[in-house]
């Protein structure tokens, strides 16, 4: 099933993104832009919830510092997972629970990252964002 979901993800970000995780260094298509609005302490918290992911949709080109913890919560009534593609990084967040990072820099390094709930990602349940230091 997660090859499956991993290969529907692939295909539905193709077309925007290139490949699954990309370098962040200059020149790359997918570097971080100048003036980009993201905070960069506090949490940066992801929402899973209605077979979503709130704050990480694709097009919005979100950066996160390696240093700012990143906290992922299930707000829903379904079972989702977190899975960074590439990675060995799958968790099963049941309603209610919630992964919580102290620094995203210990778990992902600077680099453009694709991340998938491996039960949902049929439904759109896919997103991106890009680590720096």
């Amino acid at each position: 099933m997660l090859a499956v979901a991993t290969g529907l993800a692939g295909f539905l970000l193709g077309a925007w993104l290139g490949p699954a995780r990309t370098s962040s260094a200059p020149g790359d298509v997918n570097r971080v832009l100048s003036g980009n609005p993201e905070p960069t302490s506090g949490a940066y918290v992801v929402v899973a919830i209605d077979n979503h992911f709130h704050d990480i949709h694709p097009e919005d080109h979100n950066v996160i510092h390696a240093d700012q913890p990143f906290v992922v919560k299930n707000e829903g009534r379904n079972l989702h997972n977190f899975t960074v593609i590439g990675t060995n990084i799958s968790v099963d967040l049941r309603p209610g629970q919630e992964l919580d990072w102290s620094r995203i820099g210990d778990h992902l390094g600077p680099a453009t990252w694709v991340v998938i709930c491996k039960y949902h990602a049929y439904l759109g349940m896919i997103g991106t964002f890009t680590v720096v230091r």
